[in-house]
């Protein structure tokens, strides 16, 4: 019997040393106190005896958790005599005080960086593994585009001011600056927070995308949601026609005005008899009936803004023989 001591406090010093002096590993079975020689011995001595499950890793998911996240571990048990198992989880800190137990994890209140580790038994009801620790840290929360987005709340018209909004992952901007890059049709029309889109036509598109620009590391862009330029209303036009000729000239000057921001009218004659005219800026027609054209006459005319909208009045004008002189007694 002294013999069979010797042997086992032999084994025990070797265990504690192997504990205490091992290099740290993310996944390490812990050794038994009664494994080794004294477990061979006994399966020897009993070729019917039951074996312990073996725990053979530990998965985490997500992989690299961050903090304020759910973590599951997912052990691989393995028992040879192919008895039901039960696992057991249990949530530790770097020094071994116990945050929870269960296959999952929730990591709020933790920092980045912080180390864990999560220990993993399994039973099948007669005999319990040695726990198999599988430590891990903490990632770093990196910092990412949550939303790109156009605002367009004061209308969707040429000449709208469009604002860009850009939302992070992050509560503090101060650790990066957020580079913009608005485009119509495709082409960089300007880098700052607002776009005029006065210059700019009904039917066109207007894209938005963000960077995030940590000192020089800038991140993959991200594009907002497409807006296209829209038709605004149509000038209203506001002048009433005259239907007459006086003294052989025909003159009426047509209004009209626009409601939209920096709405700019200019007028066309779409229809009317030879020699009528309508000046573009000042809306003025003008006509001198020749003295073949009598009778009436239907004239139309367009009030448009400079991205197309647009409306026409139609009115109708006669012109009559001129009345003879009576003539002279004889």
């Amino acid at each position: 019997m002294a013999i069979n001591r010797g042997i086992l406090f032999a084994a025990m010093a070797a265990c504690c040393l192997t504990g205490c002096g091992a290099d740290e590993a993310s996944d390490r079975p812990l050794p038994s106190m009664l494994g080794g020689s004294m477990a061979s011995a006994s399966g020897s001595a009993s070729s019917g005896a039951n074996a312990a499950p073996i725990v053979d890793r530990v998965e985490l998911r997500p992989a690299n958790p961050a903090p304020g996240r759910t973590v599951r571990a997912l052990a691989s048990i393995r028992d040879e005599d192919g008895d039901t198992t039960r696992v057991r989880y249990v949530w530790k800190t770097s020094i071994g005080r116990v945050l929870a137990e269960g296959r999952s994890f929730d990591s709020r209140g933790l920092g980045e960086g912080e180390r864990l580790q999560v220990v993993v038994t399994a039973t099948d009801g007669k005999q319990e593994s040695a726990p198999f620790v599988h430590e891990f840290r903490l990632a770093e929360t990196s910092v990412e585009i949550a939303l790109v987005a156009i605002d367009a709340s004061r209308g969707t018209q040429p000449g709208s001011v469009f604002e860009a909004v850009v939302e992070s992952t992050a509560e503090d901007r101060g650790s990066y600056e957020v580079v913009l890059e608005w485009k119509v049709n495709g082409e960089v029309v300007g880098r700052e927070e607002e776009l005029d889109t006065t210059l700019f036509a009904p039917g066109e598109v207007v894209e938005l995308k963000a960077r995030l620009d940590f000192g020089g590391r800038v991140t993959r862009p991200v594009s907002s949601r497409p807006v296209k330029l829209a038709r605004g209303e149509a000038p209203t036009i506001l002048s009433e026609p005259r239907v007459g000729v006086e003294g052989g000239v025909f003159r009426y000057r047509i209004r009209a005005t626009s409601s939209e921001p920096n709405g700019r009218v200019s007028y066309a004659l779409l229809k009317g008899p030879e020699g009528m005219t309508v000046d573009a800026s000042s809306g003025q027609i003008s006509w001198r009936p020749g003295e073949d054209q009598r009778g009436a006459f239907g004239v139309e005319v367009a009030a448009a803004d400079q991205w197309g909208s647009a409306s026409a009045q139609s009115f109708r004008i006669q012109v009559d023989a001129p009345v003879a002189p009576p003539a002279s007694a004889r």
